[in-house]
């Protein structure tokens, strides 16, 4: 966080290894300075504003590049609006969905359907190349192959502005 400048409205996405989690920067800060972060996690099971220290853990954070419809004070109220509202669900109301409804953008999670489409090719390929598949193959081969294009997943980092 020391060297990365952020402003209220902007997406940061935090690196946890194999998946990614989407916060906003909020007009607020915390005590230490740093500014406070809005988002939803399965951590809370909804969505909360937290210090940047929280949310992200000491994970390499950076700026993606989303594009809103909405200007950033809209964007930060709606998100306000879901504190302790929203429910948390992996598949139809995760980190990603959230950013990218309170953005007034398409609801939909690259992550979500990246993995599901390697789950579904990773069973399919095992079906095609096994002699005779047995149902933990089907689960590895889409496991593996769905673990492969979740890791591939990864936002974009916004381009510095010089």
């Amino acid at each position: 966080m020391d060297s990365l400048l952020v402003s209220p409205g902007d997406v940061v996405v935090t690196d946890f290894g194999i998946y990614q989690h989407w916060s906003f920067v909020s007009d607020a800060v915390c005590s230490k300075g740093k500014p406070m972060l809005i988002s939803a996690t399965k951590r809370n099971g909804t969505v909360k504003e937290e210090t940047w220290d929280i949310v992200t853990q000491g994970k390499n954070t950076y700026i993606t590049k989303v594009q809103q419809i909405k200007p950033i004070y809209e964007v930060l109220k709606t998100a306000r609006s879901q504190i302790g509202k929203w429910t948390y669900s992996v598949e139809s109301k995760n980190c990603e969905h959230f950013v990218k409804w309170a953005s007034g953008l398409e609801v939909s999670s690259t992550q979500v359907v990246n993995t599901t489409a390697g789950l579904i090719a990773g069973a399919a390929l095992v079906g095609v190349v096994a002699e005779n598949p047995k149902f933990v193959h089907f689960v590895g081969g889409a496991l593996l192959v769905g673990g492969i294009f979740l890791a591939l997943t990864r936002a974009s980092e916004k381009a510095a502005v010089e």
